[in-house]
């Protein structure tokens, strides 16, 4: 239809085309032919053209569809990454331990244990000695010329097994109210026999004995001490750096310790015996302070250090009484001493480890080093003079405890 269309106008341009100029129908053909070509090459051109704007336009819708795809994949993908960080949150919320802002910063690890808000409880073993002086028995001569000569014996404390039990409960800011027990019970004796060609001294004998002070073949003295000690405060821990925390006690303490001596001397022959007991007994109370101080070094691991004073104030029992051959009393006397004051220094160092467990909870031990003094611990009496059997001596001096401890706790 097209080429009929080409046709019917070179027809109505011939006329014209013949006026202006005469051609021949074989140049007139040729003519209608080049124009026939340059007329479908046109369409061609137009065809492609079309082809090529189709295939864009379905490139374009293939290229939208992607990009819808593509941007409900991300916001799929945002929507994901906030549930997830709302868990995180969540359990983070529910097992990290309530810190103070103002006075523990979370970046410290070394406050952990002490800030986890809830009930704690601990127990110690220790391994410690009681030291005192007065604990001489004999002085072991080497000859029989009268005269006291050689070396004293005396009971040396041992160590012996101890225990410490404590029970706190953590307000989650660092501030505890805490309560705790401590027991310590040892019991020493030595034996000491005459040398061969000497004698032994009794130096715990009456003067009016019927056993003479120079004429003891064998002796024996045994040391029993007895140690109960209760304590109750409030503990403020303060972070000083991220790597270093402080703890602060303030309590009060009431304290029981019993010290039992007993000697036997033994002169055979006549088959001569002297028993000999001492008794010493205090119980008071009066306030605590310590402070600490704790060194996070890494991986759960703490270095710590305490100091802690207490005065008491209690009373003493004291008593010593002497009976020869079983039944002969030769002395028995009872005193004591009210409202005595009685200062007491503790330091304690080591290591501590603790680990957070998947519920929240904390466990972990220490293991350290501990002394005690107590300060006008022991009155020892003495009787003096052959003369005058009643005069005495009294001697008052300290007692030390000293050992190791090892130490497991939870935080709940």
């Amino acid at each position: 239809m097209k080429k009929g269309i080409i046709v019917l106008l070179l027809m109505a341009a011939l006329p014209a085309a013949a006026w202006a100029q005469e051609f021949s129908n074989a140049e007139l053909y040729q003519m209608i032919q080049k124009m026939e070509r340059k007329f479908d090459e046109a369409m061609a051109q137009t065809n492609r053209a079309l082809a090529e704007a189709e295939k864009a336009k379905a490139e374009a819708a293939v290229a939208k569809e992607e990009a819808a795809r593509a941007k409900a994949e991300v916001a799929q993908a945002k929507e994901e990454t906030a549930r997830v960080k709302a868990e995180l949150a969540q359990v983070k919320a529910t097992s990290a331990p309530a810190v103070a802002p103002a006075e523990v910063p979370a970046a410290s690890l070394v406050q952990v244990p002490e800030t986890t808000e809830g009930l704690g409880a601990s127990f110690e073993v220790l391994y410690m000695r009681p030291s005192r002086s007065n604990l001489d028995y004999v002085i072991a001569d080497a000859n029989t010329d009268s005269r006291p000569e050689g070396r004293s014996k005396k009971v040396a404390p041992d160590y012996d097994n101890g225990g410490r039990l404590g029970l706190s409960y953590n307000f989650g800011e660092g501030t505890a109210v805490f309560g705790q027990y401590t027991m310590l019970n040892t019991k020493d004796s030595d034996s000491a026999v005459a040398p061969t060609g000497g004698s032994l001294w009794g130096t715990w004998l009456h003067p009016n004995a019927f056993i003479d002070d120079n004429n003891v073949t064998s002796s024996t003295m045994t040391y029993d001490f007895d140690h109960d000690v209760y304590d109750i405060g409030l503990r403020k821990w303060l972070a000083v750096g991220s790597d270093l925390g402080m703890q602060i006690e303030a309590g009060l303490r009431y304290a029981n310790m019993t010290q039992d001596i007993t000697i036997l001397y033994d002169q055979t022959p006549p088959g001569l015996t002297a028993d000999i007991t001492n008794h010493n007994d205090f119980s008071g109370w009066g306030p605590r302070l310590g402070v600490g101080l704790d060194w996070h070094v890494g991986r759960g691991f703490n270095f710590f250090s305490s100091i802690a004073g207490s005065i008491l104030v209690g009373d003493f029992d004291l008593s010593l009484r002497e009976i020869d051959n079983g039944s002969t009393v030769i002395a028995d006397v009872e005193d004591s001493e009210d409202n005595r004051v009685v200062p007491v220094l503790e330091m304690r160092a080591g290591v501590e480890y603790a680990y957070q467990l998947e519920n929240g909870m904390f466990v972990g031990a220490k293991f350290g080093y501990e002394w005690q003094n107590w300060f006008n611990m022991v009155t020892a009496q003495r009787f003096m003079d052959d003369v005058d059997a009643q005069l005495m001596y009294t001697d008052t001096t300290d007692l030390s405890l000293d050992g190791f401890f090892l130490e497991g706790f939870i935080n709940f």
